[in-house]
């Protein structure tokens, strides 16, 4: 009876051992997953939330650490912008000064009174001589260019006015000067127009001497006519 049970023994292990061979050969090796520890998981409920509670702490302390970092880097650049911004400003103002200084140091002098009225006296028209006009009568001696038939309505008004002249109606802006004025320029735009007919001596002597006579009617008379300056003689009639 004992050896029977014996056999029996044996040959379920004989079979079992077969049994696991064969699925040994038919699946795949595995290794067992062991992943449970104490480190990494909560053991009970209470030490989940508890856990739970820690990081949501932790991460609302790390949130305000960032927050308070990215507020001084705020804080920082806007220290930064202030102060580039008060280096252009001061840049461009001295700038600006040593631009000023260095133009009042190369800047032409300007002239004084004296030099002015040097100027201006040189810019002036030279005054009919006394052989060209007599302030006394008013008579005017012509060039010869303008003694022509085509300049007699011109010359004609223009001798009566010298002629009527007085202090009270003379000088720039008084009716004979602005009458003539414009008889003047008639005969300069007509002097021009014949330019090719004579000659550039000729020409000249006739425009100068207009310009002279439109600058001594600009002159005001005085109750004692004096003679103008002596200087070369004109043709006369």
């Amino acid at each position: 009876m004992r050896n029977s049970q014996l056999t029996t023994t044996f040959a379920l292990l004989l079979a079992v051992t077969a049994s696991s061979v064969a699925m040994a050969q038919n699946d795949p090796v595995t290794t067992p997953i062991n992943n449970w520890s104490y480190l990494r998981h909560s053991s009970t409920a209470t030490e989940g939330y508890l856990r739970g509670s820690a990081t949501v702490v932790q991460a609302a302390g790390q949130a305000t650490y960032l927050n308070s970092l990215a507020a001084v880097n705020f804080q920082e650049a806007t220290r930064r912008q202030i102060e580039n911004h008060g280096l252009y400003v001061r840049t461009y103002f001295a700038n600006k000064e040593l631009n000023r200084q260095y133009r009042e140091k190369y800047a032409p002098v300007p002239p004084t009174k004296e030099q002015w009225e040097r100027i201006t006296q040189a810019a002036l028209p030279d005054r009919l001589t006394a052989e060209q006009y007599d302030p006394a009568t008013g008579r005017l001696v012509w060039p010869h260019i303008l003694r022509t038939d085509e300049y007699k309505a011109f010359r004609d008004r223009i001798d009566q006015l010298f002629a009527s002249r007085s202090p009270e109606n003379s000088g720039d802006g008084s009716p004979s000067q602005r009458e003539l004025n414009s008889l003047i320029d008639g005969m300069k735009l007509l002097l021009k127009s014949n330019i090719s007919t004579v000659s550039g001596s000729q020409y000249g002597a006739a425009k100068w001497f207009l310009v002279s006579l439109d600058y001594e009617a600009q002159l005001p008379m005085s109750s004692t006519p004096t003679a103008p300056a002596a200087g070369t003689a004109i043709s006369v009639n």
